[in-house]
């Protein structure tokens, strides 16, 4: 991967803010990609996972049952508050386009990346579930 793209990962992804270039490389590097077809599913609420995703291309659907709660777009993740609390998933990812999604284990994270590293990724995800959690509030206030 060039520098130029690892740059423009960065400020698409706000999994990796904060972290310079040359850290985002070793994490691309740690990872891997994966493509997925319209129609196919992520992951199911209530199954158990040791992975998060960033979406690179495409979009995905999150359902609560059969109700669409959120879409996730190039730049968006999920799947990381399997990494953070170790409970089952909170809901349903489908994919609503075919996508290229970044996975990211949490093997990656606790042995193959810095405290420090690993540290600013987990404060990044805070701050994406926090995001969330307002968003959620926004919507169910009277």
């Amino acid at each position: 991967m060039t520098s130029e793209k690892i740059r423009q990962l960065a400020q698409r992804v706000p999994l990796f803010h904060a972290l310079d270039g040359a850290d985002i490389e070793k994490i691309v590097s740690r990872g891997m990609t994966m493509r997925m077809l319209k129609g196919e599913t992520l992951f199911y609420k209530g199954t158990s996972g040791n992975q998060m995703y960033v979406v690179l291309a495409g979009k995905l659907g999150v359902y609560n049952g059969e109700t669409m709660i959120a879409t996730l777009r190039p730049g968006d993740m999920c799947g990381e508050m399997a990494l953070v609390n170790h409970e089952t998933r909170s809901a349903t990812v489908k994919l609503e386009e075919d996508s290229l999604l970044f996975v990211l284990t949490e093997t990656t994270l606790n042995k193959l990346l810095t405290k420090r590293v690993a540290v600013q990724l987990l404060l990044n995800i805070i701050a994406t579930l926090s995001k969330r959690l307002q968003e959620a509030n926004k919507r169910t206030a009277p």
